[in-house]
């Protein structure tokens, strides 16, 4: 497992919402396209999440990604625990209701996972600027609030390349470090889009959140008990 924790100082102002700085927590999903014979499966191989400290007033990031597809379960835990112990905080990203939420939803029921967390709120960025013309992505927003951003690689190179870290292809040491470096620019710059917010945008209501769904159903979350129930009681020769 790639992971790399870590603070810097911040002295960001909350030009975004009507709610607390602290209460905002930057998050991104990495994924990528799988092929089997059966047909394409998005599988999760990193995220990174940032947010603003409130005892230290700190900007905290993380960054963790997979090194083979034998570790997607261990990282969707991960994300999972997270979401769990941030529950109630306002999860921001650009799409993040729509491709990110999408995409774990369908690894969560997949990998047999009975999330602890069963909602979360989410303030996506795609909606919440109502501009037709900022639909390309994360980088047009960045260049529309007057953000600087410098990347060597493409978000397309991400949703690319990362079969070629799950499956620790050739040079996939490489890959893992410019995709590391795409998302650290990024996270340090996700708090400079709360403080240039206004400039383009009135103040979101932080009331108009959505609430995204992790609870699996009853009779799925009923099957997978009864599943580790019975391997559980396996004998083991």
């Amino acid at each position: 497992m790639y992971k790399r924790e870590f603070k810097l100082p911040s002295q960001h102002i909350n030009n975004f919402y009507n709610g607390s700085i602290y209460d905002l927590v930057f998050l991104d999903l990495e994924w990528c396209r799988d092929f089997h014979k059966n047909g394409v499966i998005q599988k999760i191989f990193g995220y990174t999440l940032t947010r603003i400290l409130e005892g230290s007033n700190e900007q905290y990031i993380k960054i963790q990604f997979i090194e083979s597809s034998t570790q997607e379960k261990r990282i969707i835990q991960d994300i999972l625990n997270d979401l769990y112990s941030l529950q109630g905080k306002y999860f921001i990203g650009y799409g993040l209701s729509t491709s990110d939420m999408f995409c774990l939803r369908q690894r969560i029921d997949a990998l047999d996972f009975i999330p602890k967390v069963e909602s979360i709120r989410i303030l996506d960025l795609q909606t919440t600027s109502q501009r037709t013309d900022l639909d390309q992505g994360l980088n047009n927003l960045f260049a529309y609030l007057g953000i600087p951003i410098d990347k060597r690689i493409k978000g397309y190179y991400v949703f690319r390349n990362g079969i070629k870290i799950l499956r620790k292809e050739k040079g996939y040491e490489t890959i893992l470090n410019e995709i590391y470096e795409y998302c650290l620019e990024d996270a340090e710059n996700y708090f400079q889009i709360i403080n240039n917010w206004q400039t383009q945008f009135p103040l979101v209501d932080r009331h108009k959140h959505q609430i995204i769904n992790l609870k699996i159903d009853p009779r799925a979350e009923q099957r997978i008990k009864s599943r580790r129930g019975a391997a559980l009681q396996r004998p083991s020769n």
